[in-house]
């Protein structure tokens, strides 16, 4: 089956979940971060108390599991979309840039999708949608 193919105008009917889902990886991430911090932080402390530390931290071990599985699941939601999540967050969506494959490219703030690079590209090859194209909903 054919990989999807977006439009711009497309893509911007999907910024308000996807401005939900990116917040909440963020914040999960931020948890995560803070949760390991501290697990190791209070290894650290046990070990120089002299206790073992193989179980006694499963509680807060499994937490921090927890978190990244919930948050797998929001970057599997995006993937349902048809985005991918890429560093920084942006979330690229295949596109047609006047009959050529690209990757429509949304980072969080935006609006609305208004720049798109090549399929091996990234981020630094980010080039803005020609305005004729922004606001249709077929093909460029």
């Amino acid at each position: 089956m054919a990989e999807r193919r977006f439009t711009p105008a497309e893509v911007n009917l999907l910024i308000p979940e996807l401005e939900g889902i990116i917040r909440s990886i963020r914040t999960l991430e931020g948890e995560i971060q803070e949760k390991e911090w501290r697990l190791k932080q209070a290894k650290v402390e046990a070990r120089r108390a002299g206790q073992l530390v193989d179980d006694t931290f499963l509680r807060e071990e499994t937490e921090i599991e927890f978190l990244r599985i919930v948050n797998q699941g929001n970057f599997e939601r995006v993937r349902d979309l048809g985005g991918e999540v890429k560093g920084g967050y942006l979330v690229d969506f295949p596109g047609t840039i006047r009959g050529q494959d690209v990757l429509l490219c949304w980072k969080p703030g935006e609006r609305s999708v208004g720049f798109y690079h090549g399929l091996y590209e990234g981020m630094l090859g980010r080039k803005p949608i020609p305005e004729d194209l922004t606001d249709e909903a077929g093909e460029g």
